[in-house]
């Protein structure tokens, strides 16, 4: 492309610095892209689009202030002629399908190649829907695999222990939990316990790993 104005306008929001700073020198590396604003965080991406104008956004899932979720579904409503790709460490089928119903065009694990950005960016741009290989194949596999029993046991699960499992899954321990909810250690590792019965589960590794999976720590 030989002026600026035929270049792909993106933005990228990523909490994390590093990440979104290597995002924004790999793709202003890329002759045809042209990285017109960049945020760490929902809302300041949001501020950022009163002003930009970009074709394409890239962004995360888990971001403060305003998840990749809530950020897509506004853009979506406001403005759904920006095409937007996901970027993430989260790519389980739950939060691919929320991030496709919220909007998104695309989905990529933050595993991928960057080629595999580049066509993404490219493709969706075109009107085109992008998922990377390892995210097609989750999908795929979710699609044309019966549901295990965890979705059906979650209906077992109380308010509280539903709590207890975020908090887990945030890094809390037993101790951190009780003071979050006034509750004693004891009280928390009863709630532990029952939930483990509740969804088959052996421990709290597995726990937090269905939880993630059927999409569990999305608020």
């Amino acid at each position: 492309m030989d002026t600026v104005n035929d270049k792909i306008k993106i933005m990228v929001a990523d909490d994390q610095g590093l990440i979104l700073h290597s995002l924004v020198t790999l793709l202003n590396g890329v002759v045809d892209f042209d990285v017109i604003g960049s945020a760490q965080d929902g809302i300041t991406l949001l501020q950022l689009l009163e002003d930009k104008k970009p074709d394409v956004i890239i962004v995360d899932i888990n971001m403060p202030k305003m998840s990749g979720i809530e950020v897509s579904k506004i853009i979506d409503g406001k403005m759904p002629w920006i095409k937007i790709i996901a970027l993430s460490m989260y790519n389980h089928p739950q939060y691919i399908k929320i991030m496709l119903r919220q909007g998104a065009k695309g989905f990529l694990s933050k595993n991928c190649m960057p080629e595999d950005l580049f066509q993404a960016i490219r493709a969706v741009h075109e009107g085109k829907t992008y998922l990377d290989k390892q995210s097609s194949e989750i999908l795929l596999h979710n699609y044309t695999h019966t549901e295990s029993d965890y979705k059906s046991n979650l209906n077992l699960l109380t308010a509280r222990e539903i709590e207890i499992i975020r908090s887990l899954a945030n890094g809390l321990i037993t101790k951190e939990i009780g003071e979050k909810y006034f509750i004693s250690d004891k009280t928390v590792e009863r709630h532990k316990t029952n939930i483990l019965k509740k969804m088959g589960l052996r421990n709290t590794a597995q726990l937090i790993k269905v939880a993630v999976e059927q999409g569990l720590l999305i608020q």
